[in-house]
């Protein structure tokens, strides 16, 4: 059986090379790669993507044995319905490896065709570090993109038009505005001049941006049986929940974008921190809340969660009794969301580990849940009691190191562990609040930690919903 390439399938759409993309990974190429595909296929459009790889690995070598070509497997629930299809994106047209192919980088740099920057680089690939101007490759995204901008800049002699679009999908705030200050920092600490400042700043356009979609990768255990349906061997194979929304600030610059239009989930908007806000409290933060009651109760995954008579309905009412209420927004919207978070829940074909949800859980909790739990106690002068169930659990799971062991900063730790609850719930750098001046969440918390030291994490939550129920 062949390998995926152009001698084994016929493409459906022509593309010239106007996207250059930082990132192989698996989420680039089934979020903003198939998009960009979509759009081709749909509505003509000629968007081809080159893919930069700048870590070491062969990734970029397996690009270009298949042409770019790879297939994307989408699977979930959507609607109510079960979706499974595959599909085979054809928006790439070859992949650079920033450290054996530097020339090839600079050449594109160069290309008259350019428009868009795309970018994956983690959390942590959007930083400024001190390095000198001759150090080419750098490891480092931001010293390599200023690199770029530079031969652009020279080569066309500064001309605005020349500038380029920035749509980087790093999961920071403000990651174009984070992008173009650190440009902006090499350039001033490489002597490169105000003119190339004002170029970058003003001929280019960085997009601050919010991605949501379930990237579980390579979906090892299906490979047979794909490779046997599809009819190929793929090294690219990757797969996604059908569920995505893209959310871009500069509504005004990205008017002709070709995503822009009511057949994509791609927002154009003034301020995003609606969506933000939507997605920290709601998707992450009932995952922040739902893991360590699952702990306890011995529950592997998201999905199983859902299936259980017990804490199904408790992640239902604390998303629309005690969350959606903190959130401004239209309520209806925020509701449908809700659906479809459950229904991401609830996927089939994700095992979704409740304990991968459990790495550096309290910053977690202090960033997706105590906004929401200060909030509801603000606005209605009683105790969220799901939030704090919640807080009660990650408080005890981090003082049972024979039932928990936290994987977290050495800090962290040691703040909760051996620590009179009081004292805990005090914690400013804990919970960036002290948590004892609302009246009974001590009292609850400790109410809670009881029930859960005598095994009776089920029978607490089950009470906790006939409270609520009134019965």
């Amino acid at each position: 059986m062949q390998q995926l390439s152009n001698e084994v399938y016929t493409r459906k759409t022509a593309v010239v090379e106007r996207i250059v993309q930082f990132g192989t990974g698996n989420f680039l190429r089934a979020f903003v790669d198939w998009l960009i595909h979509e759009a081709n296929l749909q509505q003509q459009q000629d968007l081809g993507i080159v893919i930069v790889q700048s870590t070491s690995g062969s990734t970029s070598e397996v690009i270009n044995e298949q042409d770019g070509l790879y297939t994307l497997i989408t699977q979930g629930i959507q609607n109510g319905k079960q979706v499974n299809y595959e599909q085979v994106i054809e928006s790439v047209t070859r992949s650079i490896s920033l450290q054996k192919q530097y020339e090839e980088y600079m050449k594109l740099a160069v290309s008259e065709d350019l428009q868009y920057v795309v970018s994956n680089t983690t959390e942590a690939g959007i930083v400024y570090e001190e390095l000198p101007f001759d150090k080419q490759p750098s490891t480092n995204f931001v010293a390599n993109v200023t690199h770029f901008l530079w031969k652009r800049f020279e080569t066309f002699g500064g001309d605005p038009s020349k500038g380029l679009i920035f749509l980087p999908c790093e999961l920071i705030e403000q990651n174009g505005t984070t992008l173009k200050n650190g440009i902006v920092s090499y350039a001033n600490a490489w002597n490169l001049g105000q003119n190339f400042i004002d170029w970058v700043t003003n001929a280019n356009t960085f997009c601050n941006t919010l991605v949501d979609r379930i990237v579980p990768g390579f979906p090892k255990t299906q490979q047979e049986e794909l490779t046997l349906k599809l009819g190929y061997h793929d090294k690219l194979l990757v797969s996604a929940e059908p569920y995505y929304i893209w959310v871009i600030e500069n509504e005004e610059t990205l008017h002709s974008f070709p995503l822009a239009n009511d057949k994509f989930e791609v927002k154009l908007v003034e301020d995003l921190s609606y969506y933000r806000e939507r997605k920290v409290k709601m998707l992450n933060g009932a995952h922040s809340a739902l893991t360590p009651l699952a702990i306890l109760m011995h529950i592997d995954t998201v999905g199983q969660v859902m299936e259980h008579q017990t804490l199904r309905p408790f992640v239902q009412r604390l998303l629309a009794e005690e969350v959606i209420p903190t959130i401004n927004g239209d309520k209806e919207q925020l509701i449908t969301y809700q659906q479809a978070v459950l229904e991401r829940f609830e996927n089939p074909f994700i095992a979704h580990y409740v304990k991968s949800i459990a790495l550096n859980a309290i910053a977690k909790f202090k960033t997706r849940n105590i906004p929401s739990l200060l909030a509801f106690y603000k606005q209605y002068e009683t105790l969220p009691k799901h939030l704090t169930t919640a807080l009660a659990a990650w408080i005890y799971l981090y003082q049972t190191p024979a039932v928990f062991s936290p994987q977290d900063a050495p800090e962290e730790i040691e703040q909760i562990s051996e620590k009179p609850i009081e004292a805990v719930l005090r914690n400013e750098n804990l919970w960036g609040t002290d948590l004892t001046t609302i009246p009974q969440l001590e009292q609850f918390v400790v109410q809670a930690i009881e029930a859960f030291k005598e095994q009776k994490t089920a029978q607490f939550i089950a009470e906790l919903e006939e409270e609520v129920l009134g019965l």
